[in-house]
């Protein structure tokens, strides 16, 4: 199998969180050059973002949030990722799709320049997600849900990383205020498969800023 990734992207981070979690031999590797209007990578990525997962007979999965279920269908012996409990499997769900639905979209559109009333309201959106993510996670231990790493920590903890970065672009720390979710923030690194790839996502951030004067754009 093949995982099309680019280190900085929060969504292609989170697959590659739950690929070490679960020990699984995937080859990393980048979109084409011309991405996201090349042509062959528009046949297996109809959005041209990343990640896809190319299976081995060459069927192309593409949206992280369907690829981490995936793995879970096609690797059942292979560490899991949602806790055995329904309601705490509802749970971890539920927080990925915070990720998504809440915390991602500001950061994207944040990527773009925009004009200061909009910038306004788009930070004040993030802070608004990261404090309904401050009610919902628990108070104590390194993970969201269950007391072990599961797909809400392959989405949370690269999202965490690019709102650092976001508020860090307007001054601001959208963190730091907020107990729980500092706290999980902070104990990201007391996992090793997600410390690894946060610190890939970091060194892809620099690599970003070293070429370009653009935001990273976190859609891909």
């Amino acid at each position: 199998m093949q995982l099309i990734s680019l280190p900085a992207s929060p969504y292609a981070a989170r697959v590659r969180i739950a690929l070490r979690a679960k020990d699984l031999d995937v080859e990393i590797a980048p979109p084409p050059p011309s991405w996201p209007l090349d042509r062959r990578f528009r046949y297996v990525s109809p959005t041209g973002r990343v990640p896809v997962l190319i299976l081995d007979d060459g069927e192309a999965v593409w949206e992280s949030a369907v690829i981490l279920e995936l793995l879970e269908e096609l690797f059942p012996d292979a560490p899991t990722l949602l806790p055995a409990d329904v309601l705490e499997r509802a749970r971890a769900r539920q927080l990925v799709r915070v990720a998504d639905l809440y915390l991602m979209p500001p950061m994207v559109a944040l990527a773009a320049p925009q004009d200061p009333r909009e910038t306004r309201r788009l930070v004040e959106q993030l802070a608004d997600a990261l404090a309904m993510l401050d009610d919902l996670l628990e108070d104590e231990g390194p993970y969201a849900v269950g007391g072990a790493l599961s797909h809400a920590d392959c989405a949370l903890a690269p999202v965490l990383l690019a709102a650092r970065v976001t508020g860090g672009r307007q001054d601001l720390d959208l963190i730091e205020a907020l107990p729980r979710v500092s706290a999980y923030a902070r104990s990201g690194s007391e996992d090793e498969h997600v410390a690894a790839v946060l610190a890939e996502m970091e060194d892809g951030m620099r690599r970003l800023t070293r070429v370009s004067a653009e935001p990273t754009d976190y859609q891909s």
